[in-house]
């Protein structure tokens, strides 16, 4: 199992005091090994129990050009953007200079959106299910001719381009790799298959599983090896240290699915691990902490490490 780690807009700051401590959790991430940072895509992420309280966001893709000139080696995610509030070329042209400001670290993340609240919000056409997941195929074709060749032409049923140049080209060869993340199993999933590198998905074990399988056939029909897709999953993570600070941390965080201790933690992921996943995109609560995220790594991450020798 490999691991990245979600960030989130810290609450409890002010503007600099807030990117100031995701950067100090970026960092800390860095050092301890995690494989790469992803932020989510939203301009303020409504929650649907309390709608008159949404969650604070920066701009997703500022914030991670951010992130990508103050790291070295982690990787930087998009987890996922929303191709609906985006020109698709313009997109492309984003992630290839994230690509170059980070030495060739980035991920292409992309995703149809969700949120309909979101959308009517900030003025954007919600549409039709099947209208958006069109919208999601022109961008990745789009993203997957303007990252790799110049100049690059294709029509789509939203969008197109003609004889778009995108100079200079990514660091990355041929291409950064394109992830889509989402659970629909019959457009999602059938896209994935098609034209992504990555895949994120959510929910238990059982439903992964279910997932993946669904993307196997998938591969199958289209003639692409399943293998070739790397399987990310979400997963999220309140850590004590032992059962004695379970209830410290829940009343901290009352909403969040469980506490868990590093063993219970293990044995979770164990199991996504066994239902396919290979790569685990996780948010750690109370990451603004930074000891947590220490527990995570020193305690969990470890014991998916390969033994030396």
């Amino acid at each position: 199992m490999r691991f990245g780690l979600q960030i989130e807009t810290y609450d409890g700051d002010d503007g600099p005091g807030t990117f100031g401590r995701m950067l100090a959790v970026a960092k800390l991430a860095e050092e301890l090994g995690f494989e790469s940072i992803w932020y989510e895509d939203h301009f303020s992420h409504f929650d649907e129990e309390r709608p008159e309280e949404p969650w604070s966001q920066l701009e997703c893709l500022t914030t991670l050009a951010a992130i990508a000139a103050a790291t070295h080696t982690v990787r930087i995610e998009s987890l996922v953007v929303g191709v609906p509030y985006r020109n698709p070329a313009l997109l492309a042209k984003t992630f290839t200079t994230l690509d170059i400001v980070s030495g060739g670290r980035v991920i292409a993340g992309l995703g149809a959106g969700w949120q309909e609240r979101e959308f009517e919000a900030y003025g954007y056409e919600f549409g039709t299910v099947r209208g958006r997941m069109e919208s999601l195929e022109d961008a990745v074709r789009i993203a997957d001719e303007m990252m790799s060749e110049n100049p690059a032409t294709f029509a789509g049923k939203h969008r197109s381009i003609r004889g778009a140049r995108n100079e200079p080209l990514p660091i990355q060869r041929p291409r950064p790799p394109i992830l889509i993340g989402g659970n629909g199993e019959r457009r999602t999933l059938r896209l994935v298959a098609r034209y992504a590198d990555m895949c994120n998905v959510y929910g238990s074990p059982e439903d992964v599983s279910r997932k993946f399988g669904v993307l196997r056939r998938h591969c199958e029909e289209v003639g692409r090896p399943y293998t070739e897709i790397t399987r990310t999953i979400n997963h999220w993570v309140l850590l004590a240290r032992d059962e004695a600070q379970k209830p410290e941390k829940r009343k901290r965080f009352p909403r969040a699915f469980s506490v868990q201790t590093p063993e219970e933690a293990v044995s979770e992921l164990e199991e996504y691990d066994a239902a396919g996943a290979q790569y685990a995109l996780v948010k750690i609560l109370d990451a603004a902490d930074l000891d947590p995220v220490r527990l995570f790594a020193r305690e969990v991450m470890a014991a998916f490490r390969e033994p030396d020798g």
